[in-house]
């Protein structure tokens, strides 16, 4: 039997991990299931092997099991080593900052194939307003195995909805030209109106 997909996207401070987090929660004390927490090697919010959403009003976090970004496929030994270490089948994997993984598709898919059921958070768009990683494409899968797409929802200074990341490198809006990754960079969520992107080009 083939598992299904539940996608949580939307720009930053939309709430995607707190609501990825809710869900596990619900799974693990509702519907007795075990669910794997897992956390890409290049997600740097909370610690080492934890989760952690950025809401401060109880957003909550919990342990995970870190993998390399660019490698998910190691997770396939991680989970028959704790399927062996807890005596029973890991029933659902949930994947935050998926924006980050690589293979993200090809890896999803075979999670959902082995019968795994799998939640994913993560941005749809980087600060440019251009699609982030394979997070879009996971819309093909909740089609074809079942699932849903949740649009989690910011707000812009303004009051309006926000689509956009606006990324600031020491204070300023970040240029288009720049890497797509930046240690200590910071984020607003911005709607089209407020949206900055300098260099972009025409």
């Amino acid at each position: 039997m083939q598992g299904k997909l539940e996608l949580m996207m939307g720009p930053m401070r939309s709430n995607k991990t707190a609501e990825l987090l809710r869900r596990a929660d619900m799974r693990r004390q509702y519907a007795k299931q075990f669910v794997l927490v897992l956390k890409p090697s290049d997600d740097t919010k909370g610690g080492p092997g934890v989760v952690e959403s950025r809401n401060p009003n109880g957003g909550g976090k919990m342990s995970a099991l870190e993998f390399n970004s660019t490698n998910p496929w190691e997770v396939l030994r991680l989970i028959r080593d704790k399927e062996q270490e807890i005596g029973k089948r890991v029933e659902c994997l949930a994947i935050d900052e998926g924006q980050f993984v690589s293979d993200l598709f090809a890896f999803t898919r075979h999670l959902l194939d082995a019968g795994h059921d799998v939640l994913v958070a993560g941005l749809d768009l980087d600060f440019r307003a251009m699609p982030f990683g394979e997070m879009l494409n996971l819309t093909w899968l909740v089609n074809a195995y079942g699932g849903s797409i949740t649009e989690c929802m910011a707000y812009c200074n303004c009051g309006a909805r926000a689509l956009y990341s606006q990324r600031f490198i020491d204070g300023k809006p970040a240029p288009y030209d720049s890497p797509i990754k930046v240690p200590g960079d910071s984020y607003e969520p911005r709607c089209s109106d407020h949206f900055v992107l300098p260099g972009k080009p025409r």
